[in-house]
């Protein structure tokens, strides 16, 4: 039995679908981002400040004239209070210079001296330069690698307007970069649940077929594979494997008491019945001896069954014809149907197996007994036996007394009788016996409610392997 048939539907696998569309949506915004930093936008942003800082001054020319403008530069109200400049940092206004010069000498502005251009160059699709620089207040020349500049005349005056762009491109740099390492990350993240799943619904799905093994073969020998150490999986196979163990030693004690019982009373009870059968009154003898034959034909189904569960010898299995066995039964079972009325059919297919005929024979036998038993005069037990798909199936049907559907799964126990067939003679141990033959024989037993359609009656399946 698998316990996770559909992948899909495995708590294990949803929580790693969850986990990888996570992934996917921060893989899409940080995708988003890096496209976002590897645009224009910001540069463009800047040129678009430095723009409208020289259309602005040049409006200021045109209208007040060159004394206002020296006037507004010098008062930094181009610098630090204008719309493009009033939420940027400390650090980027530093970047920006705005200079007014006349015959090569600086009459206003934040610079000691005109900018000197070392190299024009083109980045991202706007003209950029490599700049020298020295702001007032500072000694030292700053060389600006990427650089906007822009520059207006206004009459015998020139306008420099400009922003060095380095810190942007860092930006960039640093963007780009950082999105691909997150971006592999949560791909490897992605895939690492999805394989966390594979893996918790395999070794789920492996203890689930382990422990359905035991419980259709009755083997408690049957162990869950451990092959790490490090999940919590192994863990609790390891617990599992200890409480198999602690289970087998206990059914092992159990049936070693009861085989012992069986064993050690069986002698005693051969020991009455011989003492039984010197009681003169015929009637009180045959009466007497009956149940002391009923007391050790118990004991020895018991170490019967007992001998098949725990040794699995198959000495004497050989190449048989099922349909041989079965006919000798059936011819054997006949007159007493026909005694009782009731009609007996067989259609049988020739197969051959390997088994042992010997405990062949007792298993069909008991079911056609129990069959017939249990028949009302009149009744009809229909016998079966084909090759369909690699698989031998043997039915034995019958419309008699039948058993209540939730009583089917109860069959197999040990002394177990069904509610309708109490008032019968019988201890409970005929399916049980049968149960432990099919399992020697690595086949399955199966009952069926109804099988002839009559509103009653009882069907025992054997399934065999070829």
């Amino acid at each position: 039995m698998i316990a996770i048939r559909d992948f899909t539907r495995s708590s294990s696998f949803r929580v790693g679908a969850l986990l990888t569309t996570l992934a996917s949506i921060a893989i899409v915004l940080i995708i988003y981002f890096w496209r976002l930093t590897s645009s224009d936008v910001f540069i463009t942003e800047s040129n678009a400040a430095i723009n409208a800082k020289a259309d602005a001054i040049t409006t200021l020319y045109k209208k007040l004239g060159i004394d206002a403008v020296i006037e507004v530069v010098n008062s930094g109200s181009f610098t630090v209070s204008s719309p493009y400049q009033s939420g940027l940092s400390q650090y980027e206004a530093a970047r920006t210079f705005l200079v007014i010069s006349r015959n090569g000498q600086v009459v206003a502005g934040n610079l000691t001296s005109i900018p000197v251009i070392t190299t024009r160059h083109l980045f991202d699709n706007y003209n950029t330069a490599e700049l020298i620089v020295t702001y007032k207040g500072e000694q030292e020349p700053k060389t600006l690698h990427q650089a906007l500049l822009k520059q207006v005349e206004l009459g015998d005056y020139v306008l420099h307007v400009g922003r060095g762009i380095d810190d942007l491109y860092s930006a960039q740099w640093f963007g780009k970069t950082f999105s691909w390492i997150i971006v592999i990350l949560l791909c490897l993240l992605s895939v690492l649940s999805f394989a966390i799943a594979v893996y918790v619904v395999n070794r789920i799905n492996r203890m689930s077929q382990t422990a359905d093994k035991i419980i259709k073969t009755g083997s408690l020998e049957e162990r869950l594979e451990i092959d790490s150490s490090w999940d919590d999986l192994s863990s609790l196979s390891f617990v599992f494997n200890q409480m198999l163990d602690t289970i087998e030693n206990s059914v092992n004690n159990i049936k070693s008491v009861t085989d012992s019982i069986a064993h050690d009373l069986r002698t005693p009870l051969a020991r009455l019945r011989n003492t039984l059968e010197k009681i003169e009154d015929d009637n009180l003898r045959e009466e007497t001896t009956q149940e002391a034959d009923n007391l050790l034909n118990m004991f020895n189904s018991l170490l019967r069954i007992s001998g098949l569960e725990t040794t699995s010898k198959k000495e004497g299995f050989c190449p048989t014809g099922l349909r041989d066995i079965i006919d000798d039964v059936v011819d054997l079972y006949h007159p007493l149907a026909e005694e009782r009325e009731i009609s007996l059919h067989s259609s049988l297919q020739p197969v051959l197996m390997n088994a042992d005929p010997n405990l062949m024979f007792q298993a069909v036998a008991n079911v056609l007994d129990n069959a017939i038993k249990y028949s009302p005069s009149g009744g009809r037990v229909e016998v079966s036996l084909s090759d369909t798909n690699g698989r031998i199936v043997l039915s034995v049907n019958d419309c008699g007394i039948g058993v209540k559907e939730q009583e089917i799964e109860s069959l197999e126990r040990r002394f177990y009788r069904a509610e309708s067939s109490r008032t019968s003679k019988g201890n409970g141990l005929g399916l049980s016996l049968v149960s432990a033959i099919v399992k020697l024989h690595d086949g399955k037993l199966w009952f069926v409610h109804d099988p002839l359609m009559q509103g009653r009656g009882l069907g025992v399946v054997f399934s065999f392997k070829h």
